[in-house]
């Protein structure tokens, strides 16, 4: 008797992971189709095959980052011959001992959160001791500057991008899931959340200076 494969026949799409090419067949209609399979079960294939955590893996199809781990694979535009993109490494022995639970998954969440801090660090750090300076600078000399509403306008500005990028990390750490025994993991959230909270109070300081500081009050 033949299988269900055979009788059905399968469908194929092809990962790059690295150098590899992993070709990954899916049965053309029921369970295990293209229509029925999730992303996050393809992630979890994927993980029996390179050793990648579902967390830390980021899928890539047609130039986009597929982020709906619910959403079926044909319902994000894969179909038979499809080409998809697989970004994550495999955690050795060494990283896995800075976690609680020595699981991979726990290490990939771990990642992710340090990745989010980092760019935080990179990107916005520099743009925040800018705005300080700046505001100090006006601050200091605003008596004797022609044209005060335009510059604090700017500088109100500059706040309000800095402060869209900081709830931007904020969101992006909110959908970091810790499970309770990923103990590590959770801890290094928490203090995430409190370093950018404590960049958005920092920078909020600003605009409250900026909206309530008048000259006599800077000079003296």
């Amino acid at each position: 008797m033949k299988s269900l494969e055979e009788t059905q026949g399968t469908q194929k799409i092809i990962v790059t992971w690295g150098k590899e090419k992993i070709h990954l067949d899916f049965l053309r209609q029921g369970a295990g189709s293209l229509e029925e399979t999730t992303l996050k079960q393809l992630k979890e294939r994927l993980k029996k095959i390179t050793g990648v955590p579902v967390n830390g893996q980021k899928l890539v199809f047609s130039g986009a980052i597929m982020k709906d781990d619910t959403a079926t694979l044909s319902s994000l535009g894969i179909g038979p011959s499809s080409k998809v993109l697989l970004m994550g490494t495999k955690p050795d022995d060494k990283d896995l001992v800075q976690t609680t639970t020595g699981s991979p998954e726990e290490h990939a969440l771990i990642e992710r959160i340090s990745q989010s801090i980092e760019k935080t660090r990179t990107n916005l750090i520099p743009q925040i001791e800018s705005l300080e300076t700046s505001a100090s600078t006006f601050l200091s000399n605003q008596s004797t500057n022609n044209d005060i509403d335009k510059t604090k306008s700017k500088l109100i500005d500059t706040h309000h991008y800095i402060i869209e990028n900081l709830m931007q990390t904020l969101l992006t750490l909110d959908d970091v899931v810790c499970p309770p025994e990923f103990e590590t993991a959770r801890k290094k959230r928490r203090e995430a959340v409190q370093y950018t909270q404590g960049l958005i109070d920092r920078v909020d300081s600003v605009k409250d200076q900026l909206l309530h500081t008048s000259p006599t009050e800077v000079k003296n």
